[in-house]
Protein backbone atom coordinates (compact mmCIF):
# COMPACT_ATOMS: atom_id res chain seq x y z
CA UNK A 1 0.00 0.00 0.00
CA UNK A 2 2.98 2.45 0.88
CA UNK A 3 3.82 1.60 -3.10
CA UNK A 4 1.13 2.85 -4.16
CA UNK A 5 0.63 5.99 -2.33
CA UNK A 6 3.78 7.12 -3.39
CA UNK A 7 3.15 6.47 -7.28
CA UNK A 8 -0.25 8.51 -6.80
CA UNK A 9 1.75 11.25 -5.35
CA UNK A 10 4.09 11.27 -8.14
CA UNK A 11 1.46 11.19 -10.65
CA UNK A 12 -0.43 14.05 -8.74
CA UNK A 13 3.25 16.00 -8.71
CA UNK A 14 3.69 15.55 -12.38
CA UNK A 15 0.12 16.34 -13.18
CA UNK A 16 0.34 19.46 -11.17
CA UNK A 17 3.83 20.59 -12.80
CA UNK A 18 2.23 19.90 -16.24
CA UNK A 19 -0.56 22.11 -15.75
CA UNK A 20 1.22 24.46 -14.03
CA UNK A 21 3.89 25.02 -17.49
CA UNK A 22 0.54 24.68 -19.41
CA UNK A 23 -0.94 28.25 -17.44
CA UNK A 24 2.27 29.70 -17.75
CA UNK A 25 2.62 29.11 -21.91
CA UNK A 26 -1.22 30.46 -21.98
CA UNK A 27 -0.54 33.68 -19.75
CA UNK A 28 2.58 34.75 -22.20
CA UNK A 29 0.82 34.10 -25.49
CA UNK A 30 -2.11 36.20 -24.21
CA UNK A 31 0.55 38.88 -23.39
CA UNK A 32 2.29 38.86 -26.19
CA UNK A 33 -0.78 39.00 -28.74
CA UNK A 34 -2.51 42.01 -26.22
CA UNK A 35 0.81 44.21 -26.85
CA UNK A 36 0.64 43.49 -30.22
CA UNK A 37 -3.39 44.41 -31.04
CA UNK A 38 -3.09 47.26 -28.35
CA UNK A 39 -0.01 48.96 -30.64
CA UNK A 40 -1.71 48.30 -33.65
CA UNK A 41 -4.85 49.99 -32.38
CA UNK A 42 -3.16 52.78 -31.10
CA UNK A 43 -1.03 53.73 -34.19
CA UNK A 44 -4.02 53.37 -36.25
CA UNK A 45 -6.11 55.70 -33.59
CA UNK A 46 -3.22 58.35 -33.90
CA UNK A 47 -3.42 57.85 -37.45
CA UNK A 48 -7.06 58.66 -37.67
CA UNK A 49 -7.53 61.61 -35.08
CA UNK A 50 -4.20 63.52 -37.27
CA UNK A 51 -6.49 62.81 -40.62
CA UNK A 52 -10.08 64.49 -38.70
CA UNK A 53 -8.23 67.86 -38.20
CA UNK A 54 -7.78 68.23 -41.50
CA UNK A 55 -9.87 69.59 -44.33
CA UNK A 56 -10.96 66.76 -46.80
CA UNK A 57 -11.02 67.45 -50.53
CA UNK A 58 -13.74 66.61 -52.68
CA UNK A 59 -11.59 64.56 -54.48
CA UNK A 60 -10.93 61.63 -51.92
CA UNK A 61 -14.28 61.47 -50.74
CA UNK A 62 -15.39 58.03 -50.75
CA UNK A 63 -12.15 57.05 -52.01
CA UNK A 64 -9.87 53.94 -49.82
CA UNK A 65 -6.56 53.10 -48.91
CA UNK A 66 -4.71 50.77 -47.37
CA UNK A 67 -0.85 52.28 -45.82
CA UNK A 68 2.09 50.50 -44.27
CA UNK A 69 4.01 52.07 -41.51
CA UNK A 70 7.16 50.37 -40.17
CA UNK A 71 9.36 51.81 -36.70
CA UNK A 72 12.53 52.30 -37.16
CA UNK A 73 16.04 51.62 -34.93
CA UNK A 74 15.75 55.23 -34.09
CA UNK A 75 11.95 54.94 -32.71
CA UNK A 76 10.55 57.29 -35.67
CA UNK A 77 7.72 55.48 -38.27
CA UNK A 78 8.44 55.39 -41.81
CA UNK A 79 5.66 54.90 -44.44
CA UNK A 80 6.34 51.95 -46.65
CA UNK A 81 3.85 52.32 -48.78
CA UNK A 82 -0.02 53.78 -49.68
CA UNK A 83 -1.63 51.64 -52.13
CA UNK A 84 -5.08 53.46 -53.56
CA UNK A 85 -6.57 53.83 -57.03
CA UNK A 86 -7.11 57.53 -55.92
CA UNK A 87 -3.84 59.59 -56.47
CA UNK A 88 -5.35 62.51 -55.23
CA UNK A 89 -5.90 60.11 -51.77
CA UNK A 90 -2.18 58.90 -52.04
CA UNK A 91 -0.84 62.58 -51.62
CA UNK A 92 -3.34 63.67 -48.97
CA UNK A 93 -2.02 60.62 -47.22
CA UNK A 94 1.43 61.47 -47.58
CA UNK A 95 1.11 65.07 -46.43
CA UNK A 96 -1.40 64.80 -44.22
CA UNK A 97 -0.09 62.04 -41.65
CA UNK A 98 3.03 63.74 -39.65
CA UNK A 99 5.03 60.54 -38.68
CA UNK A 100 7.76 62.62 -35.98
CA UNK A 101 4.54 63.31 -34.32
CA UNK A 102 3.28 59.92 -33.38
CA UNK A 103 3.57 58.16 -29.97
CA UNK A 104 5.90 55.12 -30.72
CA UNK A 105 4.68 51.48 -31.52
CA UNK A 106 6.15 48.54 -31.43
CA UNK A 107 9.85 47.97 -33.02
CA UNK A 108 9.98 45.61 -35.88
CA UNK A 109 6.62 45.46 -36.78
CA UNK A 110 4.83 46.58 -39.99
CA UNK A 111 1.70 48.08 -39.19
CA UNK A 112 -1.12 47.77 -42.20
CA UNK A 113 -3.51 50.34 -41.42
CA UNK A 114 -6.96 50.30 -43.96
CA UNK A 115 -8.79 54.21 -44.59
CA UNK A 116 -11.57 55.17 -45.83
CA UNK A 117 -12.60 59.20 -46.73
CA UNK A 118 -16.10 59.17 -45.96
CA UNK A 119 -18.75 60.73 -48.62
Amino acid sequence: MSNLKIDIMKKIKILLIAMLAVGIGTATANDIEYKEDKGAKWVTTQIYEMLADEDIPDQIRGAKAKIKIAVADDGKYRLLSVESNNHFLKEFLKEGIDFESLEPGNKNVVYVIPIEIAQ
